[in-house]
């Protein structure tokens, strides 16, 4: 069996019928951040949760004002001019006046995107106007292009909202969980030779569970106030140690990243095209 994603709709139907039918493990009650704990509102003003159909599917970051970073698989068969992005949010079933709900004008996947083995998987949303940065929304800082990634043992946090399309239950507001570098040798000695280079995992460190789960997908793995990573994939089981959380490694698409954010944006073909921006006008 395959690496699964760690946001949408597979992964979403393995985990509530596996959780139906079995007792659920310690650190795994519903769908959200693993073993962690709520931050204090908007102390994480980069964070962006990508709306469909008025649901939270998965997370991103805010890298300009008009851009934000998130998964490539989280747009698997989806037009992304029917989203929404919300920034400066903390709970997201709240009014808050912080909150900018802003519409994607352009998502551009990776060419490469694999949607099988998750290799590349990275996705930039162009937004339809900018977002007004301020105390809640703010931006977050990429790894240097082609930097080493963070060394095993570095800490690191992930952060998320989690999903309401099965269990229909959100945390309470943004989650962090804190979580640790794993060498991609022993992570991928886990996931039987599946990964690629441009990968990085994490684990947590001891016996208990911390990690991501689903719809936490495309949300940023921070190291050092740096997204060096993005939540791409787990196993069936959140935080299960036999399965590390794997993320894109950020630094590995930083020179793409800034090609797409500084070309002029320009029509392409349909969307679904391979290697064409998904949603291009």
């Amino acid at each position: 069996m395959g690496p699964r994603a760690g946001g949408p709709d597979r992964l979403l139907l393995a985990v509530a019928t596996a959780l139906m039918l079995t007792s659920r493990p310690p650190g795994t009650c519903g769908l959200r951040i693993i073993g962690g704990h709520e931050v204090r509102p908007h102390s994480r003003p980069y964070m962006a949760s990508v709306r469909f159909e008025g649901q939270h599917l998965c997370g991103g970051f805010l890298l300009r004002a008009r851009w934000v970073v998130s998964a490539a698989h989280c747009f698997s068969d989806r037009d992304p001019r029917t989203g929404l992005v919300v920034l400066g949010a903390h709970a997201l079933r709240t009014s808050e006046t912080t909150q900018q709900v802003l519409g994607i004008s352009t998502a551009v996947c990776h060419p490469d995107y694999h949607p099988t083995t998750h290799a590349n998987d990275i996705c930039l949303l162009r937004l339809n106007s900018s977002a007004a940065l301020g105390p809640a929304v703010g931006l977050l800082r990429l790894p240097r292009a082609g930097a080493r990634p963070p060394k095993a043992g570095t800490l690191c946090y992930v952060d998320g909202w989690g999903s309401t399309s099965n269990f229909e239950e959100q945390p309470p507001g943004l989650m962090e969980a804190e979580v640790y570098v794993l060498a991609l040798d022993i992570c991928n000695s886990s996931w039987k030779g599946q990964l690629s280079p441009a990968m990085l995992c994490t684990h947590s460190g001891d016996s208990h569970r911390h990690g991501f789960c689903s719809a936490d997908s495309g949300g940023p793995l921070v190291c050092k106030n740096r997204a060096h990573g993005l939540v791409s994939f787990s196993g069936l089981w959140c935080g299960d140690p036999k399965t590390p959380d794997v993320y894109t490694q950020v630094s590995a698409f930083v020179s793409w990243i800034w090609d797409v954010v500084r070309r002029r944006p320009q029509p392409g073909p349909p969307p679904g095209t391979p290697g064409a921006p998904a949603g291009a006008a």
